[in-house]
């Protein structure tokens, strides 16, 4: 049985060491491509959420109060939806206060109460969740 050379060895760890060197090259090339990928899809939800924003001003400028178009414009800087929520929780409020009251005067109105203060207590629990 012949034994291995030094210099068998030395080659063999050499070409152990280019195989190594080139797989990791690979696999920088592959998180690189994967980061700039995830950078794309970022870039398009974020014209997506920019696209929806917009398009919920146009629709709420003949309905809203400016207070409330002016907090949906300000959410295109920001990434959470904490003040969407806030804004919505507000408006169910205030929508089932108005209703309690105008029911008070006037009687036909009543049967809105259950299911404003149902639609509040479910959006408040989906928000919760």
């Amino acid at each position: 049985m012949e034994s291995e050379t030094p210099e068998s060895g030395f080659d063999e760890l050499m070409r152990l060491s280019r195989q190594f060197t080139r797989q990791q090259e690979e696999h920088e090339k592959e998180e690189k491509r994967r980061a700039e990928q995830g950078k794309k899809v970022q870039s398009v939800l974020q014209g997506l959420k920019e696209l929806n924003l917009s398009m919920a001003i146009d629709q709420l400028k003949p309905v809203a109060t400016p207070e409330i178009i002016e907090k949906v414009s300000a959410l295109k800087s920001k990434k959470g939806t904490e003040d969407l929520r806030k804004v919505i929780s507000d408006l169910a409020d205030d929508i089932e206060n108005r209703i309690s009251t105008i029911s008070a005067a006037n009687p036909d109105s009543a049967p809105l109460i259950n299911p404003i203060k149902t639609l509040n207590i479910l959006m408040n629990l989906y928000f919760s969740l």
